[in-house]
C-alpha cells in the first residue's frame, strides 16, 4: 500500500509538471470495451466484454518527440455466465508520446486504482467464486494508442493491458484489458 501512494504521488506530480508552461491540455472521454484475461488452476475463462465509459483530463509537452499523462475515471470490468464485474478506476497513464503534423502515438506505463467493484449476482469463474473482497486495489499496466488533432478536437484509439493480477485468489489471475475510442477538446 505505501508504495501505490508514492507512485500516486509521483504519478500526480508528473501530471502537474507536463500541465505548466507551454502544455497542451484538455479534456477527453470515450467508449472502453473492457475485457479480462482470466484464468483458473491454469486454464484459461471465457468471459464477456463489458461496454463502459472513461473520462478525463490529459496534457502533453513536446514537438516532435514528447510526454503526455493525464487523469481518468476509467470504467473497466466483464461479464461472465450472466454475471456482470464492474470495476471503476482512477488511471494515470505516463507515456511518449512521437508526433507529426496533427497524427500522434504514444506508449507507455498505466497506473490505475481502484475506486469501485460491484458484482450483479454471485460470479463463478470455472468453479471458484469471485469476490470483489478479493481484487487488488491498485494495477500496473501499459497503454499504446493512435490519435489525430484538427483545431482543438481530438480523436483517439488506444489500448490498455494490466500486467498486474488483480485478483488475490491463489488458484486463479485476472488481468485487466480495454479498448478504447476517445474524443477531446484541447483547451
Amino acid at each position: 500500500m505505501k508504495r501505490s501512494r508514492i507512485l500516486l504521488v509521483l504519478a500526480i506530480l508528473t501530471v502537474i509538471s507536463a500541465t505548466s508552461s507551454r502544455a497542451q491540455t484538455g479534456i477527453m472521454g470515450g467508449v472502453n470495451i473492457a475485457s479480462v484475461s482470466a484464468s483458473v488452476d491454469g486454464s484459461d475463462v471465457s468471459t464477456d466484454d463489458r461496454t463502459a465509459f472513461n473520462v478525463g483530463v490529459f496534457a502533453g509537452k513536446g514537438g516532435l518527440l514528447g510526454f503526455m499523462t493525464g487523469l481518468f475515471y476509467s470504467q473497466k470490468g466483464f461479464a461472465v455466465e450472466g454475471s456482470n464485474v464492474d470495476l471503476d478506476y482512477l488511471t494515470i497513464p505516463l507515456m511518449l508520446r512521437a508526433k507529426i503534423l496533427m497524427l500522434r502515438g504514444y506508449v507507455g506505463p498505466n497506473i490505475a486504482f481502484q475506486l469501485a467493484c460491484n458484482t450483479s449476482d454471485d460470479v463463478d469463474l470455472a468453479g471458484v467464486r469471485f469476490s470483489c473482497d478479493d481484487t487488488e486495489t491498485f494495477e500496473f499496466g501499459w497503454k499504446i494508442g493512435v490519435g489525430g488533432s484538427l483545431l482543438i478536437f481530438n480523436l483517439d484509439l488506444a489500448y490498455e493491458w494490466g500486467t498486474t493480477d488483480i485478483w488475490k485468489a491463489d488458484n486463479g489471475s485476472i488481468k485487466n484489458r480495454a479498448f478504447q475510442i476517445d474524443i477531446g477538446l484541447g483547451i
